[in-house]
């Protein structure tokens, strides 16, 4: 089994009275679980989740064509071998889940090659919006108060 980490999407679910949100990856827990593997999340700013996979690598690679792997697969590699284009594309996510430039220079500077997976997950898990549903607009809205997301630590720990 292989290891992946993925920052994936949520979803919008109507099969209930009032619709909710989900993680995107759930629409694959069946073909995760029949293949032996597991996977767990923490939703964090922008509507989306960091997902860690365990799976065989042709289910990762499947997922890796839906969503955004992370270049890296364990907490503690280091971003320093990344090309920059690569740091320069994580920091774009980062700042598309609702982070500002300034926040991201002031915990990484200006290269994150001097960090970890860990601390990268760690920041973009900092914080979440709580979501709400707008029954006149029939919108789910994730603009309300800032919430404490779930560490990366403990996803790490569930799925081994």
């Amino acid at each position: 089994m292989a290891i992946g980490w993925y920052i994936v999407p949520y979803k919008r679910d109507t099969r209930f009275v009032r619709p909710v949100r989900y993680p995107a990856i759930d629409d694959y827990t069946d073909q995760i679980v029949a293949a032996g593997g597991q996977w767990a999340e923490t939703e964090i700013l922008g509507n989306r989740c960091i997902v860690k996979v365990r799976a065989p690598a042709a289910v990762l690679t499947a997922l890796s064509s839906v969503y955004k792997r992370l270049p890296k697969d364990r907490l503690n590699d280091s971003l320093s071998d990344l090309p920059a284009a690569v740091k320069q594309a994580l920091k774009e996510e980062v700042l598309d889940q609702g982070y500002t430039l300034a926040e991201i220079r002031a915990r990484f500077g200006d290269d994150l090659g001097a960090y970890t997976l860990r601390d990268l997950l760690r920041f973009m898990a900092t914080r979440r919006r709580k979501p709400r549903y707008d029954e006149e607009t029939d919108t789910i809205h994730v603009d309300g108060e800032i919430q404490v997301c779930r560490s990366v630590e403990s996803v790490d720990a569930e799925v081994v």
